[in-house]
């Protein structure tokens, strides 16, 4: 018996029967290091005493759309909902097409980290570790933080680290420094290095026969020349002596069998090319080393791909911050990957999800459960959780 699919759409926490009568497509974008969006585009028809339906009301029970409503999408298979997004809506506009029942209103939005990037701000940090910050901040605007302690702490005395600019561009930007993800996913704000042992999502799969294939295509990439030695340099402002670490060894699991480090062992040239990271003024020894430690992780990431995949086949919906297998793409593209985007594309028709994916090496390790194809996922990334927009000065009750 084939399996039912279902789309589910809450509008302040309340789910509207007619709006499926009009609704012509759901989009929703799940990313890792960027906000998540949605996108709904909903009919709209001239009402006989004049107007138009869905723009001239100012509820959502009334079938209205307006700036920071709440909008919750989920999808599922029977009784297998996967909550997409919880977000709020940022923007409406109509279009008005000469046949009126081709005219429709396009409601999008981002997740809760839209209320992080619309304050600008110049704030002092001293004496926290990035991940006080990132815990500080997601609380300030009522999200649970899940957070992997930084360790180093930036003295004041050698190091007042200052933020310019919104708190969801600190955030990115302190992130970037050591190779975290962040992001928010329902009521929880998340700052942490990408987790590659959970548990494999449902395989993707490429050409392995009529019955058993779900990707529609796949296009992976490898790119072979960065480097996977990072250094670093400062003078000491007290005893002028110049200090140096390297960072050498990967900090995180490998996905593949073949690194960046052994697809140069062709090399002619004997040397192995190494970063110089930027200096910063006044850091310590543990503060050079986390910042060259976050450049070895973004360069570990040599593999990269997109592909579409036929939402229906594959049963469920694929999330960002995990991991999948892909097999059918032959020894050197098959294996382990980390997701990092999916959108999610649902209309009447049929369901599509366009994903974007990244690994360490190239190869099979020999591990891969390839038959457990039908394997659970690890710990869901989306909840249905109130989500409170403190810091924009609202609050939306589900």
């Amino acid at each position: 018996m084939p399996r039912v699919r279902h789309c589910v759409i809450r509008v302040d926490g309340e789910v509207h029967e007619g709006l499926y009568d009009d609704l012509i497509a759901v989009e929703v974008s799940e990313r890792v290091g960027e906000p998540s969006s949605f996108a709904l585009q909903v009919g709209i028809y001239k009402k006989q005493q004049g107007g138009w339906t869905r723009l001239d009301e100012t509820s959502a029970a009334d079938g209205g759309f307006a700036p920071w409503q709440r909008i919750t999408v989920a999808a599922s298979f029977d009784d297998s909902p996967d909550v997409l997004i919880d977000g709020y809506v940022a923007g409406v506009g109509p279009r008005f097409e000469p046949v009126e029942a081709d005219s429709y209103v396009l409601v999008w939005g981002y997740d809760a980290s839209y209320a992080m990037d619309l304050d600008e701000k110049v704030v002092a940090w001293p004496d926290k570790k990035y991940s006080d910050i990132a815990t500080e901040l997601f609380q300030a605007y009522g999200l649970d933080p899940t957070v992997v302690d930084t360790q180093v702490v930036q003295d004041q005395t050698k190091e007042l680290l200052i933020q310019r600019g919104t708190d969801w561009q600190f955030l990115k930007e302190l992130a970037r420094r050591v190779g975290f993800d962040v992001f928010v996913r329902g009521g929880a704000g998340y700052f942490r290095p990408a987790e590659l042992s959970r548990t494999p999502q449902k395989d993707l799969a490429v050409h392995v026969g009529t019955l058993g294939t779900n990707v529609t295509w796949f296009e992976p990439r490898v790119v072979g020349d960065l480097p996977t030695k990072i250094a670093m340099a400062r003078a000491n402002p007290l005893t002028k002596a110049i200090e140096k670490v390297e960072v050498s060894e990967s900090p995180l699991r490998a996905l593949g069998e073949r690194a960046g480090d052994a697809l140069r062992e062709g090399r002619q040239i004997p040397a192995q090319p190494v970063a110089l990271a930027a200096p910063e003024p006044l850091v310590t020894d543990q503060a050079m080393e986390a910042l060259a430690t976050g450049i070895r992780r973004r360069n570990d990431w040599i593999v990269t791909g997109e592909g579409e995949l036929d939402g229906t086949l594959y049963g469920r919906a694929l999330r960002a911050d995990g991991v999948v297998l892909i097999k059918g793409a032959g020894q050197a593209f098959s294996g382990r990957y980390y997701v990092t985007e999916v959108t999610h594309r649902i209309t009447p028709a049929g369901y599509t999800q366009r994903f974007k994916v990244t690994r360490n090496g190239l190869g099979v390790q020999g591990d891969e459960p390839f038959q457990g194809a039908d394997a659970e996922p690890g710990e869901p990334a989306g909840n249905d959780e109130r989500v409170e927009v403190r810091g924009a000065g609202r609050e939306v009750a589900p």
